[in-house]
């Protein structure tokens, strides 16, 4: 009886979790995503097949590359809610496909990675929890500066695998592999702007160095948990 008490207390408290609410979008600003734990280090990315055509599932790299590190820069967008949560409600887009983080449709165990289709278009216009793109960033545990991505605020959280061919999924917040797998941080990259001819669209940012493992040796680590987003948390 008393097992069967504490159920219905639980679902009831993922009920109230998952209700959808207003939000308003508040910032954006470019971040790399990193899994710092033996295991499971490295930087989310789009899985992309020989052909060059991405998958629309994500993966972590290990290095990140001349070739693939603007592939792996991610446009944090920051929302204010109007009730007070544990964390900040975001939306993840990598910055060069366009492509938006998400749970998939029918599917909401399934992290994907989609450019259009999307109403709204534009992540500066999302009001609501209830979007599909929508993650509640939140501390791992009190005080740390490690981070989870919670789908809609629910209990499934982005998670990583050992094997790094193994798209990455929203499982429930500490079970799988181990809890190191679903831990992030927020890196701040280096950009520099690259001047380009109008035919290719003009002038746009690139990071600068390769900031994780580099396979030459050259470059460093950059930092942790970014303050701004960290005052969220």
């Amino acid at each position: 009886m008393g097992n069967t008490a504490s159920q219905q207390v639980s679902i009831a408290e993922e009920s109230e979790e998952r209700a959808p609410q207003e939000i308003q979008f508040d910032t954006v600003q470019p971040r790399l995503i990193k899994n710092p734990f033996p295991s499971y280090e490295g930087f989310l990315i789009e899985r992309v097949l020989q052909n060059g055509r991405g998958t629309g599932k994500v993966v972590r790299t290990e290095h990140l590359t001349s070739g693939n590190k603007n592939k792996a820069l991610i446009q944090v967008y920051t929302y204010t809610s109007t009730r007070p949560v544990d964390g900040t409600y975001v939306v993840l887009q990598f910055s060069q496909s366009e492509k938006f983080f998400a749970a998939h449709k029918k599917r909401p165990d399934k992290l994907i990675v989609k450019k259009g289709g999307w109403d709204p278009e534009n992540a500066e216009d999302i009001t609501t929890t209830a979007d599909r793109r929508v993650f509640l960033l939140k501390p791992s545990q009190p005080g740390s500066s490690d981070v989870v991505f919670a789908s809609r605020g629910s209990r499934r959280v982005i998670t990583v695998f050992r094997n790094i061919r193994r798209f990455a999924e929203l499982e429930d917040d500490g079970t799988g592999e181990a809890v190191e797998a679903q831990r992030y941080q927020l890196v701040t990259p280096h950009l520099r702007r690259m001047a380009t001819t109008e035919e290719s669209g003009g002038d746009f940012l690139e990071m600068v160095p390769s900031p994780f493992k580099p396979l030459d040796g050259a470059g460093k680590e950059l930092g942790c948990l970014d303050e701004s987003v960290k005052s969220h948390v």
